[in-house]
């Protein structure tokens, strides 16, 4: 925001020799007008940070609580995918007995939220409680 600008109105009384006139002057007068342009900046931020830190603070309240204590029920472990590996070797290899394989790919694929395609190598798998 600019600077407040003034416009100040003095009378010149000075005798001219030809009686007393009286001329006006007129000067500009900056400055002083109000907050710059930097403590607007300043006040943004520092409303911004306040928010922010609301919203992280309500945040951490109210959306982790649950959310930990209902994964660990459903999770019974987990494995790490090997290079070379697939989601049906970790499948194969953590299926309980008398557990068809596919249906536990079908549990992995469900609580670890993956998509269709390949699992890269060193890949964190949860593993399904049966």
């Amino acid at each position: 925001m600019p600077a407040a600008t003034a416009i100040r109105h003095d009378v010149d009384t000075t005798d001219t020799g030809r009686g007393a006139s009286v001329r006006p002057q007129l000067s500009v007068v900056t400055g002083g007008g109000g907050p710059s342009a930097a403590t607007y900046r300043r006040r943004r931020l520092v409303v911004l940070a306040g928010f922010l830190s609301l919203v992280l603070g309500l945040t951490l309240l109210f959306g982790a609580g649950g959310a930990e204590a209902e994964l660990t029920d459903r999770v019974a472990g987990h494995e790490v995918v090997a290079p070379g590996e697939t989601l049906w070797d970790v499948a194969a290899e953590t299926a309980p007995a008398g557990v068809d394989v596919r249906d536990q790919l079908a549990a992995i694929i469900e609580l670890n939220g993956f998509g269709g395609g390949d699992v890269p190598a060193w890949t964190v798998v949860l593993i399904p409680q049966r």
